[in-house]
């Protein structure tokens, strides 16, 4: 009788040893894949300024140009660029690039929030699925600690 106690209190306690062990590895497991997202939000995140900055650069080089070439119209047209009808053209290529520049400014930041948001979630995700192992864990060890005193009280 003590034979078939010992050996189902030895059964119990390797059945427990390796449901921990296994939610040890699935939380291990987790962790790697939270860092693997919040490394693959970085490179989005730098993309997408990275793209921002590049558009940015190419809009004041195409304004540039525009204001170098309406200049070089009203300098062969012998007008005056910084009064009257000329000054306005100007103001209102550097008000359009101004409006342009705001916009996509504005979409960086809608991309760049959406990122945040879907990395919070799933961060969010990982610690309640790291919280259930860890429940799970902590109710597997009760049951075989209870499991293993009713073997040995019978």
């Amino acid at each position: 009788m003590e034979a078939a106690a010992a050996v189902t209190v030895i059964t119990n306690l390797a059945s427990t040893y390796f449901s921990l062990d296994n939610m040890r590895l699935q939380k291990k497991a987790s962790k790697a894949a939270t860092r693997a997202e919040n490394y693959q939000a970085e490179l989005n995140r730098q993309n997408i300024e990275n793209t921002l900055a590049e558009h940015q650069r190419k809009s004041r080089n195409l304004l540039a140009q525009q204001q170098s070439a309406y200049r070089a119209r009203l300098g062969a047209s012998n007008l005056s660029q910084s009064s009257g009808s000329g000054q306005v053209v100007l103001d209102n290529l550097q008000k359009e690039h101004d409006m342009e520049d705001k916009y996509v400014q504005g979409q960086a930041n809608i991309s760049l929030e959406a990122l945040k948001n879907s990395i919070d979630k799933i961060n969010t995700q990982n610690l309640l699925r790291l919280r259930s192992l860890t429940n799970d864990q902590a109710m597997t060890v009760t049951n075989s600690l209870s499991d293993i005193a009713r073997t040995m009280i019978k």
